[in-house]
């Protein structure tokens, strides 16, 4: 880390390396001509603040690795139809990807609040996904698995608005756009899975003495998800579900019943309006209560 000009430049410079080996022992056969990828990731970031505005701006660059698991190579399974499937690949290549984004921040009223938004773009420059009725090119009896392919890209805004109004009492609202999309052999970029488009949070905390009040609210965009069929032949559905808001509001009263002792008493809702929504194509809980107490021993 580096600080320059009175602190108002700060810079950030990361790198890592991972290295493996493979004992002769540990690969026979084909598997000895198989040499695991090692690999370099770098990290950097940069601000500079501006004092006379309160104003900070902010870039950041990176780049990602992830080697294969041991699922991923040697994994099998065993179905009632099919009896034992294998589904790893030993030749797996690991998994790449970069990333940068940039942004500001800005406080405004004696930094009683602040606002900033940041543009993001994400490259997956190989991935490892699951796909059925592969090519088996090492004879290994995969009908499906674990394989190699281009990723997808994900690019987007994230923007937010923070305040503290009142003695007590602080206000966060959020919204993010995201233009996600994944790769498909034979139909190119696709829209990416359980990605929506548009996301809105606001969130209202208000403490008085020893109370405390909290209310959340949120708003999830479109999205597209799959559906699996459990059996063969395995198909899938995709299917779009509709956006949908969820208020949350809890709440909760602190109080010392001795020097060492301090009780709370807490309750609240999530889904208070038992909005109609799913997770991952499966139904969510509709209005849902709870309540409690929680004792704590200084």
């Amino acid at each position: 880390q580096i600080f320059l000009l009175d602190d108002r430049l700060q810079i950030s410079l990361g790198v890592r390396g991972q290295f493996f080996s493979v004992g002769a022992a540990d690969r026979p056969g084909f598997l000895g001509s198989i040499t695991p990828e090692r690999s370099l990731t770098g990290d950097g970031s940069i601000a500079y603040f501006f004092r006379s505005t309160n104003t900070k701006l902010r870039a950041h660059a990176g780049n990602g690795f992830r080697a294969p698991s041991l699922f991923e190579r040697f994994g099998q399974g065993t179905f009632a139809r099919l009896g034992l499937t294998r589904f790893g690949d030993p030749t797996l290549r690991a998994e790449q990807s970069i990333s940068v984004d940039a942004g500001f921040d800005q406080r405004v009223a004696r930094d009683r609040a602040r606002f900033g938004a940041t543009y993001f773009y994400t490259r997956l420059q190989r991935v490892i996904a699951f796909k059925g009725f592969i090519v088996d090119p090492l004879g290994l009896g995969r009908f499906s698995g674990y394989i190699n392919q281009p990723g997808g890209i994900s690019r987007g805004v994230e923007t937010y608005v923070e305040a503290a109004p009142w003695r007590g009492g602080d206000w966060r609202a959020s919204y993010t756009y995201t233009n996600s999309d994944r790769f498909v052999p034979t139909r190119g970029m696709q829209p990416e899975y359980v990605i929506p488009k548009h996301l809105f949070g606001m969130t209202l905390n208000q403490r008085y003495r020893s109370f405390l009040v909290s209310f959340d609210l949120n708003r999830t965009g479109a999205y597209l998800a799959p559906v699996f069929e459990n059996d063969f032949p395995f198909r899938t559905a995709e299917l779009t579900f509709p956006g949908y808001t969820k208020a949350d509001l809890f709440g909760s009263y602190e109080r010392a019943m001795s020097e060492r002792v301090v009780i709370t008493f807490f309750g609240g809702a999530e889904n208070l309006f038992a909005a109609k929504y799913f997770e991952n194509g499966f139904r969510a809980p509709g209005f849902v209560a709870r309540g409690g107490i929680n004792l704590r021993f200084r």
